[in-house]
C-alpha cells in the first residue's frame, strides 16, 4: 500500500511477544528500567505534536510498537486492563497524523488487546491470519465469532505456511496436515492470500527487510503484493487522524519516551 503513494500505519498491539522491530530493522537489546515519561490518556486529542511519542519512518510505513520500549529479550506481563490501557495509549498519543490506512498487528486469541479495540475504534475490518492445521483453524475461529459479534467486517483470511515450494524440482511440499472440516466458517470467508514457507522469508525478517524489499519479484513478494490490493479494493482510503468510537475515562499511564534505539537495518 505505501508503495503504491498511501499514507499508511502500521501498530505493533502485541505486547506479550513484538516481533515488529526486528522485521523492520529496529532492535533495542538493553532492557528498559521503568518508565520515563507520563502522559494523559485523557488529553490525548489537545496534545501538542512535540508532546506526542512520534512514530519510526520504516520503507514508508509509519510504525510503533510496545517493542520500542522494551528490550527484545525482556518479558513482560501486563494485567489485561493495564493492556487495554497501553494500546490506548499507543492509538491517542502517538502522533500518526494524516493516514490512509492504520494496520494493527494483534496476538492470536479473543481477549485484550482486541477486545479494546474493539471499543475504542470504528474498525473498518478485520484479516485473519491462520495455518493449515485443524489446531490454527480452531483459535483462528474464535478471533472471527469476536469481530463478527463486535459488528466488526471480516474482510477475509490468509493461509500463512501453506505448502513448501522445493527448490530443486518446485513439487509443493504440504508440511502441514489439511484442515479436515472443510465446513467451517473460516473457509466460506474470501481467500486474501495463500503465503508458502520461504526460507529467503524468514531471512529477510531477521535482516530487518521485508521480503518486498529484498526480493521484489519473488513469489512470496508477490503474493504479498497481490494481497495488498485485494484488501485495498474494499477499503477506501480514510486520510483521516485517528478519533476514538467514544469518549474514554482519562487515565495517566506511564511511557517510555526518548530511549536510544539501535538501528540495525541491513541494506
Amino acid at each position: 500500500m505505501a508503495q503504491r503513494g498511501a499514507q499508511v500505519g502500521l501498530l505493533d498491539a502485541d505486547a506479550y511477544g513484538p516481533s515488529v522491530p526486528m522485521m523492520l530493522g529496529v532492535r533495542k537489546r538493553g532492557e528498559s528500567q521503568g518508565w520515563k515519561a507520563t502522559l494523559p490518556l485523557g488529553h490525548r486529542g489537545k496534545l501538542a505534536p512535540e508532546q506526542m511519542l512520534q512514530p519510526l519512518l520504516r520503507y514508508g510505513v509509519k510504525v510503533m510498537s510496545v517493542g520500542f520500549f522494551i528490550g527484545e529479550e525482556q518479558a513482560v506481563a501486563p494485567m489485561p486492563d493495564v493492556l487495554g490501557m497501553l494500546i490506548r495509549q499507543l492509538l491517542y498519543t502517538v502522533n500518526w497524523g494524516r493516514l490512509d490506512y492504520l494496520l494493527i498487528d494483534l496476538p492470536p486469541g479473543n481477549g485484550e488487546p482486541q477486545a479494546t479495540l474493539c471499543r475504542e475504534l470504528e474498525l473498518d475490518g478485520a484479516i485473519l491470519v491462520t495455518t493449515p492445521q485443524d489446531i490454527a483453524r480452531i483459535d483462528t475461529a474464535k478471533g472471527l465469532g469476536m469481530f463478527q459479534s463486535a459488528g466488526v467486517p471480516v474482510l477475509g483470511l490468509v493461509q500463512n505456511m501453506a505448502g513448501f515450494l522445493c527448490p530443486h524440482c518446485g513439487e509443493r511440499i504440504d508440511v502441514f496436515p489439511a484442515s479436515n472440516e472443510a465446513h467451517s466458517q473460516l473457509y466460506q470467508l474470501p481467500l486474501l492470500g495463500t503465503i508458502p514457507l520461504d526460507p529467503a522469508t524468514a531471512r529477510s525478517g531477521d535482516s530487518g527487510q521485508p521480503v518486498v524489499v529484498s526480493m521484489p519479484e519473488s513469489p512470496v513478494s508477490l503474493a504479498f503484493c497481490a494481497m495488498a490490493e485485494q484488501i485495498a479494493s474494499q477499503l477506501l482510503p480514510n486520510n483521516t487522524e485517528i478519533e476514538a468510537r467514544q469518549p474514554v475515562p482519562e487515565h495517566e499511564v506511564d511511557a517510555k519516551k526518548g530511549d536510544v534505539i539501535d538501528n540495525e537495518r541491513k541494506d
